[in-house]
């Protein structure tokens, strides 16, 4: 068996020449600490401090990503209620439904049928959904305000999911009292 000893070691004891006054030598051990201090700080201290920063600034960006994640599954879960609400209201129209048909019929029941100078249907199939988008755009001329605001209502208050998406009112040719107006009015169709 072989024995370590550090006395067996060529090591020499680290001594102050012997000729410094004690002022000198005071000196020279506090430089000594102060240096070994510095290093203690530089190599431990300052990184420990530094990763501690860096750990708080990760917890603050961590923190309003969680925030924001937060905040989109609320969005998502709106928009995922909001979908199925349009799925079961599309669901309760009738079997034969088109929009043509519901404007045509509402301009009767609103008392503007006669003063419809065009209806144009058209279809817009949607990528990767089993609905299309069906439009309408009608010019209605001649017609007072009370008769755009029924027809207007008819729209937006009917349980099918129809939405205007453009509308234009501009004051009659002849008659300034009375309202032209173009609209565009869409729904989702099967």
């Amino acid at each position: 068996m072989i024995s370590f000893s550090l006395k067996s070691l060529p090591f020499k004891p680290f001594a102050l020449p012997v000729n410094l006054q004690s002022r000198e030598k005071l000196i020279i051990g506090v430089a000594g600490v102060v240096l070994g201090l510095f290093i203690i700080a530089y190599l431990i201290i300052f990184p420990i401090l530094d990763r501690r920063a860096g750990l708080r600034r990760q917890i603050v960006t961590q923190t309003q990503a969680l925030e924001q994640m937060h905040l989109l599954k609320t969005e998502y879960e709106t928009l995922t209620r909001h979908v199925q609400q349009s799925e079961a209201r599309l669901k309760t129209r009738s079997k034969g439904f088109t929009l043509f048909s519901f404007l045509d019929t509402l301009a009767g029941q609103s008392g503007i049928k006669q003063n419809i100078a065009y209806m144009k249907p058209s279809t817009t199939n949607l990528k990767n959904s089993p609905y299309s988008l069906s439009m309408v755009e009608l010019k209605i001329n001649v017609l007072n305000m009370e008769q755009l605001v029924s027809f207007l209502h008819g729209i937006e208050t009917s349980p099918n999911l129809i939405w205007i998406k453009r509308i234009s009112i501009a004051k009659g040719e002849k008659e300034t009292d009375l309202l032209n107006a173009v609209l565009q009015v869409e729904t989702y169709q099967q």
